[in-house]
């Protein structure tokens, strides 16, 4: 994308609020107005009030300049409640929109950055792309007026000292050019670093318990030492960029006030102007040199914000998980097709090769496989998280990519050997949308067993659970996930290990409710227990990329094959 695109593109987020903006205008024109009148009076107070010796005048004026300095003040605060209110504005829009993407993305996204890492970059982008709407940056595109003002009034009190303030404008930029590029690159290396950074970050946290066995805190202290160093550095020279950038803005509009007032002084001793006339030349400089210098520092404020700008417009711009389906779903459960599928993570790695199988409508089906065999992503691709590299997935003889994604997903219902819990109570874990009725999760809870071990929790279903269920055991956390499972009361349920974590009553509760209690239902199961595959409708080896079915009638050999490969999920 080019830098020229990628501007429009960050200036299009104005757009929304170009009646407001037109205010803004409206502000700026009677701070222009009164910014224009301020200098007049002043001489005027100076030449006919002070030197004139006219008290009536002096008082008058005084007055004037007062009603001004107030009317200027409400201006100003008018402008600033109005400005601040666009930029909260777009700040929301903007991660709302960013937010909305995120949830949309493909799966593979996430697989190789952090939460840290993920919210860090996203709130860093959008913060620097929102400030295009903040008020210095819109009150820059305005000051073209203000200068204007102030080159009027330079050109009708003197047109020779006007040539001294212009001659600023093309130094200033130069050294903008000079140190925006400067600052562009600086920038990509700080979003970098602060990238790595919180990737770092949150691996850590993420592993805490880790860190914690192995007594890592020397280590790891002292790489958020080193990593600190260097993401403060770029900060320092980041920052001093913008120190020498205005250092040298300050050097050249003194320069400029004091070659003023040495040449006005001239004038004056020449009686060419009077000494309120030079008063009110300064002051009308100080209108222009700080305009333009605000317009071509404008080069700097987008030279921070071009590298965001760019990072966040990839993000929004990335394909989403693909949603282009209008058929209907008639049955269910429907028929479920593997036809021929071959899939793999890395280019000429197929995890899966040629996999066919299929459930009937109401059948159970068991799938079995080592450690890597694909059984997770078996899984992942019924979901639709994943695409098939080769084949085809089929519901009812239609490709499952003609069913809208997110009626396709309402067919399941899933409880994995890890469930993700939010960070919420109990009641809100298991029914996510909050909208169930009340009767429908007492059920939930009396048949996942939730039920049994609330009654020891004070709270009760207004228990915090802590982040991913920490407050909770293993199998009370597995519980809750299968009641969040019983209540979607999905056609089909897949179960991932759902019992690991279950004592030896529990498991076979659940198994009996599988077995006996979801008719109707397909259930696919994975699962290393022998005891789990009786009941079952058909049973599937997951083995060198491909699927086979295994013969019930041979209990002995499918026992045995799973005593020997107990070390698989």
């Amino acid at each position: 994308m080019k830098n020229r695109s990628i501007l429009n593109r960050t200036l299009s987020y104005l757009a929304p609020f170009k009646w407001k903006l037109a205010i803004a205008g409206l502000y700026l024109t009677f701070s222009t107005i009164i910014g224009f009148l301020q200098p007049l009076v002043i001489q005027k107070i100076t030449d006919e009030g002070m030197l004139g010796n006219n008290f009536s005048v002096l008082v008058g004026s005084v007055l004037i300049l007062a009603i001004l300095v107030i009317l200027g003040q409400i201006v100003e605060m008018a402008q600033t409640r109005l400005f601040v209110t666009i930029h909260i504005k777009s700040y929301y829009t903007i991660f709302q929109q960013a937010f909305k993407k995120l949830l949309r993305l493909k799966k593979s996204y996430f697989e190789d950055k952090n939460n840290a890492e993920v919210l860090n970059s996203i709130q860093m982008d959008v913060s620097q792309v929102a400030s295009v709407t903040d008020r210095y940056t819109v009150m820059s595109f305005f000051y073209i007026f203000r200068i204007i003002s102030g080159l009027a009034g330079l050109l009708i009190i003197s047109w020779k000292l006007t040539f001294i303030v212009l001659a600023m404008v093309p130094l200033k930029a130069f050294l903008v050019r000079g140190f925006s590029s400067r600052q562009e690159k600086m920038m990509n290396e700080v979003i970098e670093s602060n990238r790595d950074f919180s990737r770092w970050f949150g691996d850590n946290l993420e592993g805490i318990e880790e860190v914690k066995l192995w007594n890592l805190f020397a280590k790891r202290e002292e790489d958020f030492r080193l990593k600190q160093r260097v993401l403060l550095k770029l900060q320092k020279d980041n920052s001093m960029i913008d120190a020498w950038n205005s250092l040298w803005e300050a050097l050249l509009e003194w320069s400029v006030t004091i070659m003023l007032y040495l040449i006005g002084g001239i004038l004056i001793c020449r009686s060419e102007l009077t000494i309120g006339a030079v008063f009110a030349f300064v002051s009308y400089s100080w209108y222009v040199t700080g305009p333009v210098s605000a317009l071509l520092n404008l080069k700097m404020l987008f030279a921070r914000i071009m590298p965001s700008a760019k990072r966040l417009f990839k993000f929004l711009d990335m394909d989403l998980e693909t949603d282009e389906g209008t058929a209907h779903i008639t049955g269910c459960p429907p028929r479920l097709e593997f036809k021929n599928v071959t899939f793999a993570y890395q280019k000429n790695k197929p995890i899966l090769q040629g996999v066919n199988f299929h459930v009937e409508p109401g059948e159970k089906v068991a799938i079995i496989g080592a450690n890597g065999s694909g059984k997770s992503t078996i899984l992942n691709l019924l979901l639709r998280f994943y695409i098939p590299d080769k084949g085809e997935l089929t519901a009812d003889g239609l490709s499952v990519s003609q069913f809208p994604l997110t009626e396709y997903r309402l067919l399941f219902s899933v409880v994995s050997q890890e469930p993700y819990l939010f960070l919420d109570n109990i009641a809100g874990n298991i029914d996510l949308t909050g909208q169930a009725p009340p009767e429908k999760v007492r059920d939930a809870m009396q048949a996942s067993g939730v039920a049994g071990y609330i009654q020891r929790i004070p709270e009760g279903l207004n228990a915090q659970i802590g982040h991913n269920g920490a407050r909770l055991s293993g199998g009370e956390k597995q519980k809750l996930a299968v009641a969040r499972a019983l209540l979607k009361d999905a056609p089909i349920v897949i179960l991932d290990e759902a019992a690991s974590g279950f004592d030896v009553e529990s498991e076979a509760y659940l198994h009996d409710m599988i077995v006996n209690q979801m008719a109707g239902k397909s259930v696919i199961m994975i699962t290393h227990r022998y005891e789990n595959l009786n009941g079952m409708d058909r049973i599937y080896k997951l083995e060198n990329g491909r699927m086979i079915q295994l013969d019930q009638k041979s209990k002995h050999d499918i026992e045995s094959w799973v005593l020997k490969n107990k070390n698989y999920n």
